[in-house]
């Protein structure tokens, strides 16, 4: 078969099942009896069965469909040309079933005419079930269905009354042109609904007309560009399932058990995982930090009472490597693959630090992995396909919900996706089992920050959580503090725009997580420089202070280095994608019970542990722009920031030889 390039149906409203008449659920697919191939006294078999997606029938139907979308949206590919297009798939919930009927006499086939469109059988035509009105309203043919299959991909605001199929529309007039107007419907009492033809011809989708009154035509099915000008429907927050999705989806915690952050050691910063979190009948924060570190090397857990002595692992980039020979490779060893003894004896060079290279490479390596957690269901989308529900996902150094906001490296800059599913889609032989291909993605809706003139302070803005049930709470909430200082200052107002609904985007679309810029910009920027911004009334997005997942691969390599490129390695669990960097023994914990979270108060500070060098007191001035594109661009003139990653071997109390050394009194 020809090369064909591939098009995915963006939106669909088929259903497996619908809710019959008494609201009993009934298979949206042809009856039991019908699917019974057992012959009659007769040698009769008269039954429907599902059509395999390789067989040449399904093929047949998706290349014409394809065809005619790519022909009626003037598509054309980069060179221009008009190649041939090809569904991948029908819509989630359509499958296309196949009316056989033959005779068989003394066990073979009785063949009626050599020239019927059924070949050996007396008949053998296909029909495309799934709509939702149930079985009875089936598509015949590609062209049956195209008028529905171009009002999924088109109609952003997902209204049936704007399709023009038969089903949808049984009403329609030909409005001369190749778009398929729908018509405005008489009045009930002189409408006659006309019986279905058997077959469409395959060079028009259109019906024939009716009479219509043409003071009040129905509008024409959208085009791209004005289906996204329609209004759109976004999707309701899917529940959290778990105390610590609904502490991460109010914001109760900064950072997640399980993710890579910076750790303030006083005189350096370091690379570690948070084990777990808990909170104080005061509302204090901590967190347990496990440094990274090479297999069997030595690291010491260490408690953080203060979100200003960590930072996101996205918030800076890493710095290179102390072992020259690390950065001068073209392809610099993974950390699961370097061979340590050679880098301890000095083959890549001498007078680095082999702890503080670990951490490095520890944490590129898990920042190229992911690993889907909570499985919620398991729909099969077509046969030999099915798509795996997740309730989250850890991508790279982080973890995200469903239900919470993702920042995506599609579109403006700063746009978010409100994610309403993880799914992992596999397509495995029929005949054993073995996975053929298998990807991963979010679906959600995507939205855009935008400004608009609001000069009454009094008037609620589009931001207003009352007008946005539909958004996390972490949105509407930094939004209006944000809304609070520009509209005093500049009256404008900023509010989430939906985009695109029930969007679906692959692992590579998505920067990271979404932080409030309310919270996170005081540490980044440090809060005298926050309170300037806010003063003017100028709080920008946290995203532009932010890097994005896989920055790290290319972060202070020679520029006459080829890049290294971008990785998506499936791990079974976050223990094993952090692998050998942490201790045999360290393992990350959910929200600890009340009994917990009082044992671990009490362990909170060591005893012999001066209180007055808790170093939240030190970090808190470290100004540190985040735009940075690595730690070795810090001014020189702030002591402070000297520090930073300091590799000094004479100067590294917090990130060195002396790593963990109680005797310092820092940890």
């Amino acid at each position: 078969m020809a090369r064909f390039y591939p098009i995915y149906p963006r939106r669909s409203d088929g259903k497996f099942e619908i809710f019959a008449k008494g609201k009993l659920r009934e298979p949206n697919q042809p009856t039991d009896a019908q699917l019974d191939q057992k012959p009659d006294k007769n040698g009769v078999s008269d039954f429907y069965r599902e059509v395999a997606s390789d067989e040449i029938k399904h093929l047949d139907w998706r290349r014409k469909l394809g065809s005619m979308l790519a022909r009626e949206l003037e598509w054309r590919d980069p060179t221009g040309s008009d190649n041939g297009c090809m569904l991948v798939t029908f819509p989630e919930g359509y499958r296309l079933y196949e009316h056989v009927k033959k005779t068989e006499k003394d066990g073979e086939t009785e063949v009626k005419t050599k020239t019927h469109a059924g070949g050996g059988n007396d008949r053998q035509d296909a029909y495309l079930y799934g709509h939702p009105t149930g079985r009875k309203k089936r598509f015949r043919s590609p062209a049956d269905f195209f008028p529905h299959l171009l009002w999924l991909c088109t109609d952003e605001s997902g209204d049936p009354d704007n399709c023009a199929c038969k089903i949808c529309s049984p009403e329609d007039v030909d409005t001369g042109s190749s778009r398929v107007a729908k018509a405005e419907k008489p009045a009930k009492q002189e409408v006659k609904p006309e019986p279905e033809p058997k077959t469409v011809p395959a060079s028009s989708f259109a019906t024939r007309p009716q009479p219509v009154a043409q003071e009040s035509p129905r509008p024409a099915v959208p085009t791209p560009q004005q289906a996204q000008q329609s209004q759109q429907r976004p999707s309701p927050m899917p529940p959290a399932k778990t105390i610590d999705q609904q502490d991460d989806r109010r914001g109760n915690f900064m950072y997640r058990p399980g993710e890579v952050v910076w750790f303030s050691r006083v005189q350096a910063w370091g690379l570690g995982v948070v084990m777990r979190r808990w909170k104080s009948s005061a509302g204090q924060v901590s967190y347990t930090v496990q440094p990274l570190t090479y297999p069997h090397g030595p690291s010491v857990a260490v408690t953080k009472t203060s979100e200003f002595d960590m930072r996101p692992w996205l918030a800076w980039s890493v710095p290179a490597f102390t072992y020259p020979g690390l950065n001068n490779t073209a392809e610099p060893p993974r950390y699961e693959a370097l061979d340590w003894n050679a880098l301890r004896s000095g083959a890549f060079g001498t007078g680095g630090d082999m702890e503080v290279d670990a951490s490095i490479l520890a944490a590129k390596s898990i920042d190229s992995t992911y690993t889907p957690f909570g499985q919620s269901r398991v729909v099969e989308a077509e046969p030999g396909v099915s798509e795996t529900h997740f309730d989250g996902l850890y991508l790279g150094g982080e973890k995200l919900w469903v239900g919470e906001p993702v920042r995506l490296a599609i579109g403006s800059g700063t746009d978010i996706m409100v994610v309403q599913s993880v799914v992992e889609r596999r397509k495995t032989a029929a005949m054993t089992g073995q996975v053929l291909q298998q990807s991963m993605h979010f679906v959600g809706d995507i939205y855009s920050l935008v400004n608009v003139q609001h000069d009454d302070p009094n008037v609620p803005t589009p931001a207003a959580p009352s007008m946005n049930s539909q958004l996390p709470e972490r949105l509407t909430r930094d939004l209006g503090f944000r809304n609070s200082r520009s509209i005093h200052v500049k009256r404008v107002a900023s509010y989430w725009k939906l985009m695109r609904g029930q969007a679906r985007i692959d692992l590579d679309a998505v920067k990271g997580r979404w932080y409030e810029a309310s919270t996170l910009l005081p540490i980044l920027q440090g809060q005298a420089a926050f309170d300037g911004m806010a003063a003017k009334g100028d709080i920008q997005e946290a995203s532009l202070w932010m890097n994005s997942r896989d920055d790290c691969q290319n972060a202070n390599r020679a520029p006459n280095l080829p890049k290294i490129r971008s990785q998506n390695i499936k791990t079974p669990s976050r223990r094993d994608a952090l692998g050998h960097a942490l201790p045999a023994g360290a393992e990350i914990q959910d929200t600890p019970t009340q009994q917990q979270q009082q044992q671990q108060q009490q362990q909170s500070l060591p005893a012999n542990m001066d209180p007055s060098l808790d170093d939240s007191t030190g970090t808190q001035a470290i100004n540190i722009d985040p735009r940075f594109d690595t730690a070795q661009n810090i001014g020189q003139g702030d002591a402070d920031l000297n520090h930073f990653m300091n590799m000094d071997h004479a100067e590294r109390p917090g990130f060195g030889q002396d790593y963990g050394n109680q005797s310092q009194d820092f940890y």
